[in-house]
């Protein structure tokens, strides 16, 4: 397939040295961008989700929780950066890198948290699905695999990042199921001990091995 270069592209070009780099700065940014969605989700559970009933019918769930997500991490980052840092978080941005034709809309990440005083091709993609129950997967499954395993999501760093909105109680079955799933066993890491939190490992084809982080956030 032949494209034309995008703006970012003729800005920002990929020479082989912005490999290395991207993953440094991803490494740089990862626990203190992860730290901001579990907080912001605290805020949002406890200043909105815990006065309403999760398990009722509500249209459009998952954009409405995406976005108010987004909304305090926003408050976050700004507090705690004054607005200088070497990244900033995105709702649904767009991942040229990962597009088809000039003239069909390129995939967007739900987050991405995406460099500022680099090369601002470099994202850190979330992706986020409401669970209805501890074993309905399919849909985040999906998402891991078509989205971070094939380097759609985050092609040019090492880090990416699925939340799962849980409308149960159970993170643990939840975690048993994606490791079924994926044929590896989940490790919890040492920044999030804490959290509903675990990592697994993937090897990609076209984009760095990617570590993946999984947060189960309990809406309920």
């Amino acid at each position: 397939m032949t494209r034309n270069p995008t703006f970012s592209e003729i800005v920002w070009p990929n020479d082989p040295d912005s490999h290395e780099l991207a993953i440094q700065w991803a490494g740089e940014i990862t626990v203190q961008a992860l730290n901001w969605i579990w907080r912001a989700f605290d805020v949002l559970y406890s200043d909105y989700l815990s006065g309403i009933d999760m398990r009722q019918p509500l249209e459009q769930l998952e954009r409405d929780l995406v976005r108010h997500h987004h909304q305090q991490i926003i408050v976050l980052y700004a507090r705690e950066t004054d607005g200088f840092a070497s990244f900033t978080p995105h709702h649904e941005w767009p991942e040229m890198e990962s597009r088809s034709e000039a003239s069909a809309q390129p995939p967007s990440n739900d987050i991405a948290f995406v460099a500022t005083s680099s090369n601002q091709r470099w994202a850190l993609a979330v992706e986020a699905k409401v669970l209805p129950t501890k074993g309905e997967l399919y849909r985040y499954m999906n998402d891991v695999n078509d989205k971070f395993v094939t380097g759609i999501a985050s092609p040019f760093v090492d880090v990416g990042a699925m939340i799962g909105y849980l409308l149960c109680d159970d993170a643990e079955t939840v975690f048993a199921g994606i490791e079924k799933r994926l044929k590896q066993k989940l490790e919890s890491p040492p920044e999030f001990a804490s959290r509903a939190h675990r990592t697994s490992q993937h090897e990609r084809a076209h984009a760095p091995d990617i570590c993946l982080h999984h947060m189960i956030m309990v809406c309920v």
